[in-house]
């Protein structure tokens, strides 16, 4: 086995750094059309960590995720842990790390990272995940700006 690989995305998101990365750290309301639902399911405010569950559609098919999220507020940055879920069906570990950078005044770059292992060489990388992000991002992206 090849251990854990990692994927990158970058998306240049037009609002501020400040404004995007808000929308991860509140623990609620990054919704858009491909995600079912999104719950709190245990919140620790003194480490600005919780598990949150996620019903979300990925290429046309339903899956659920639960994640262990972790806000880096002085870095803008935040990280989510599978525990549970589909994509651990194919995947030994899954992480996903978002990093939201200023770029000027208006404008942000959401910087995505996959850290991934795995369950055998036969399972393809998680592109069709990265595919779900990407869309995502500019979903919400969207819906902030039409909020404005």
């Amino acid at each position: 086995m090849a251990g854990v690989q990692t994927l990158e995305l970058e998306i240049q998101v037009n609002m501020t750094a400040d404004r995007f990365f808000n929308t991860f750290k509140k623990k609620e309301g990054n919704f858009t059309d491909k995600t079912e639902a999104v719950s709190v399911h245990r919140d620790d405010p003194t480490s600005n960590s919780s598990i949150q569950i996620w019903n979300f559609t990925v290429d046309g098919k339903m899956e659920q995720i639960t994640e262990k999220i972790e806000v880096d507020e002085e870095n803008k940055s935040v990280s989510f842990l599978a525990l549970e879920g589909d994509v651990l069906k194919q995947y030994k570990s899954y992480k996903i790390t978002l990093d939201v950078i200023p770029k000027d005044d208006q404008v942000c770059i959401a910087k995505w990272t996959w850290d991934y292992e795995k369950l055998n060489e036969d399972v393809p990388s998680p592109t069709r995940y990265t595919a779900f992000v990407a869309d995502y991002t500019r979903d919400l992206e969207t819906r902030l700006l039409s909020e404005s």
